[in-house]
């Protein structure tokens, strides 16, 4: 046993020693300092250098510092029984504009802290500290008792805020001269109650228009403020009173905070003419009034917010229930929001005017947000701002839309239904994934007259059309679309920028009348169309088969008719061709056959333009072996028809010549005859 004892003993020496070595000895130190320097090279903001680092048995020193811009020296002596500390901490700023390459900004001049700790750790400890720091006449003085503060005094005066922001890494956007008086004592109890008082003022506030104009890109006009806060401690409990006074409006706050447990009921109040300068504390450009009061009533564990607004002319109330400050639960409800106004308060232009209606509530906030909310809005689309922002020619458009959203921790659905004067959309359900961020939903569509999109077509079309199908949004815009509005079926796909359509049995009379075109010719059209979108409009091709086909009444028909004794109106077509190239959207290149007994039409490089209504083709019409050419020019609904009978006429003629030639040859022919045999007599 005794060697055991030994053996054990000499073990516990052996570790005490090693301790000592690594920790606390030279060899030790020079052992951990690369260590440290790793840690300060991967976390701290500013580059910093371990100039010194001593740490032995009853005292220690540690030097960082960024060439001569910067020293912290950190030195002083301890007893590790005792937890008995005598520390002293200088920082030496002698050039801030290290601080200012943090923030962004430019900075000059330099400042310096010193401060003193003395005491025990667990027992009594005195800390003082005096300060220049942002220029300030600053001075610190706390008395904690096992860790807990039972004195605190400060008097910090003349405090740029501006600077000390761009010490801090922030862009100093706001700007000020801060005061602070406080005198505060406790008691050495295990829940320490506080008396005394403390008074925050920061007075010649304002905001650096030329740093949001540069980080935002707006222009805020010149906003002063002055702000006073004082709080009172009496025992266990502080009245603070808040007020912030602007050029531009004011913010109020009162109220009662118990200190254990932590509970407070304060009121509130924002009266804003303008909160463009307030941009930063956004994170995007606003403008515009804010006018909001309420009161929050509870503590860390809980506290609820509830309150009322005008926000955008609106009225406007909300509750948000906090748990450990962090955001639980918010509900709201919204009346009469001018959406004109909001638009505004965003700077985006105002494609709109009208009123919107909104109720609902949002929980989950850190698990993907679950939400329930109903809006609805009627306005009306302004046409000019369309005009000027889309270069689209449309006009004002009143409209009214309600939708329906379920969240459940990111995932759901949600309605939606849009009717305007131009066209009708339900989609219904959208099924949303905000971790993906994809929306699919099925869809209907009415376009009541689609002559109203001409400002989206290009070309001006006759009707109404009715259509379904599905749309998916992720990283491209994928949908079909499906109608029979045009006699037949109709059906297409967009993936991205390629669209294909496939054609059934679609009645040509019903195209052509939503093409506003002379409805020359009556059949059912099978085929398809392939396009690809690009930067001068959509390329593709396009290919018809004309099956149960007869031409109608017109100019053309007549024409022929009247020189040919044939009336085509009375032929069945079938397998009539029709193929064409598309350029720039709205140009067609197309090549046309048909053919019906003794009679047929050929044409190639039909050229049609539809946005300018113009076309300009040849046909070659043929009946049996005689053929003519029909020309067809300028605007579709009425285009100049010539047909070319030259052709035509030279058969006819040489075919009367030769019978008059014939009939000559018969009545004389005999006399001829008698006349050669008395030549060979």
């Amino acid at each position: 046993m005794k060697k055991f004892l030994l053996w054990l003993c000499g073990i516990l020496a052996a570790l005490v020693l090693l301790v000592y070595i690594f920790v606390f000895s030279p060899i030790g130190n020079m052992i951990i300092k690369p260590i440290i320097q790793s840690q300060i090279n991967k976390h701290s903001p500013l580059p910093l250098v371990l100039e010194r680092f001593s740490l032995g048995l009853t005292g220690a020193q540690i030097v960082l510092t960024n060439g001569q811009k910067l020293i912290i020296d950190l030195h002083g002596d301890y007893n590790l029984f005792t937890l008995g500390v005598d520390f002293d901490l200088l920082v030496d700023a002698n050039d801030i504009s290290l601080f200012g390459e943090l923030a962004g900004i430019e900075l000059a001049g330099a400042f310096e802290v010193r401060a003193k700790a003395q005491g025990k750790i667990f027992d009594t400890l005195a800390i003082n500290a005096t300060s220049d720091i942002a220029r300030s006449k600053s001075s610190l003085s706390a008395t904690l008792y096992d860790l807990k503060p039972t004195q605190i005094t400060a008097d910090i005066t003349a405090l740029r805020i501006n600077e000390l922001l761009a010490m801090l890494g922030q862009k100093p956007y706001i700007s000020g001269v801060l005061g602070l008086q406080a005198d505060i004592s406790g008691t050495q109890d295990k829940e320490p109650n506080f008396s005394g008082q403390a008074t925050l003022a920061i007075t010649q506030g304002g905001f650096s228009q030329e740093l949001i104009q540069k980080d935002f890109d707006i222009a805020i006009p010149r906003t002063s403020w002055n702000a006073n806060l004082s709080a009172i401690f009496d025992m266990d409990s502080i009245k603070h009173n808040l007020a912030f006074n602007a050029n531009v409006g004011k913010i109020i706050s009162s109220g009662i905070t118990q200190l254990s447990p932590l509970l407070t009921k304060s009121t509130y109040t924002i009266d804003l003419s303008d909160i463009s300068a307030f941009t930063p504390l956004v994170g995007t450009k606003v403008r515009g009034a804010l006018r909001t009061n309420g009161e929050m009533i509870g503590g860390s564990s809980q506290m609820k917010i509830s309150g009322k607004s005008d926000v955008a002319g609106s009225s406007t109330t909300y509750t948000a229930l906090l748990e450990s400050f962090a955001p639980k639960k918010i509900s709201f409800d919204i009346k009469h929001l001018k959406i004109e106004q909001l638009f505004s308060m965003l700077y985006l232009p105002k494609y709109a005017t009208g009123l919107e209606d909104a109720s609902g509530e949002v929980w989950d906030l850190d698990k993907g947000i679950s939400a329930q909310v109903i809006s609805s809005l009627k306005g009306v689309i302004m046409g000019d701002v369309i005009k000027r922002e889309f270069d689209l020619a449309m006009p004002n458009t009143p409209f009214s839309y309600k939708s329906n959203v379920r969240l459940l921790k990111g995932v759901g659905e949600a309605d939606f239904t849009l009717e305007s004067t131009l066209a009708n959309l339900a989609l219904n359900p959208i099924a949303i994934d905000l971790s993906s961020t994809t929306i699919a939903t099925p869809y209907t569509i009415t376009i009541p007259s689609l002559k109203a999109l001409k400002f989206l077509t290009g070309i001006e079309l006759a009707g109404k059309l009715e259509a379904d199908g599905k749309i998916k949004i992720a990283e491209s815009i994928q949908a079909d679309f499906h109608t029979q509005s045009l006699g037949g079926q109709l059906d297409a796909k967009l993936k991205g920028k390629e669209l294909s359509a496939k054609l059934h049995d679609v009645d040509t009379i019903s195209l052509l009348k939503m093409l506003q075109y002379p409805q020359i010719f009556s059949a059912k059209a099978n085929g398809d169309l392939s396009v690809i979108s690009g930067e001068n409009g959509a390329n593709g091709t396009m290919r018809l088969v004309l099956s149960n086909g007869h031409f109608t009444k017109n100019d053309f028909t007549r024409s022929l008719q009247q020189y040919t004794s044939l009336d085509i109106t009375g032929l069945l077509f079938n397998g009539v061709g029709f193929e064409s190239q598309i350029d720039n959207s709205t140009k067609l290149n197309a090549k046309f056959g048909a053919k019906s007994g003794d009679f047929s039409m050929q044409g190639d490089n039909i050229l049609i333009d539809l946005e300018r209504s113009t076309i300009n083709a040849k046909l070659k019409t043929a009946i049996k072996q005689d053929s003519v050419d029909v020309l067809l020019q300028g605007a579709i609904g009425s285009p100049r028809v010539e047909v070319d009978f030259s052709e035509l006429a030279r058969k006819k003629a040489t075919q009367a010549i030769q019978k008059e030639l014939d009939k000559h040859i018969d009545k004389h022919k005999d006399k001829a005859i008698d006349a050669l045999k008395g030549l060979f007599k």
